[in-house]
């Protein structure tokens, strides 16, 4: 079985829920140094520790809003749900 477990936002404080979860990999953001490597070192089972993928926080933010705005607009319709455009990724290497 392949199982990925999956986190918006900075997720290492759910490190222990994916492995409960048996997930085979942890997607997620700001995975801080000492928490994933404790992370992978205390595995009793080294093939049981899912393999971490650090993506942008602001990006896996990003992904799902689209669809966070749908589903509000089926659930209360009349509502209107706004995205905003605001970018507020630090690493985007732009200059105000």
């Amino acid at each position: 079985m392949r199982r990925v477990a999956v986190c918006p936002g900075a997720g290492d404080s759910f490190l222990g829920a994916a492995v409960a979860a048996e997930a085979d990999v942890y997607i997620t953001s700001d995975l801080r140094h000492h928490p994933a490597l404790e992370h992978l070192e205390s595995a009793v089972d080294p093939s049981a520790a899912p393999a971490l993928i650090d993506v942008p926080h602001a990006a896996s933010e990003a992904l799902w809003l689209p669809l966070a705005q749908q589903l509000l607009g089926e659930v209360l319709p009349g509502l209107e749900v706004l995205l905003s455009e605001h970018t507020t990724d630090p690493w985007s290497g732009r200059v105000p």
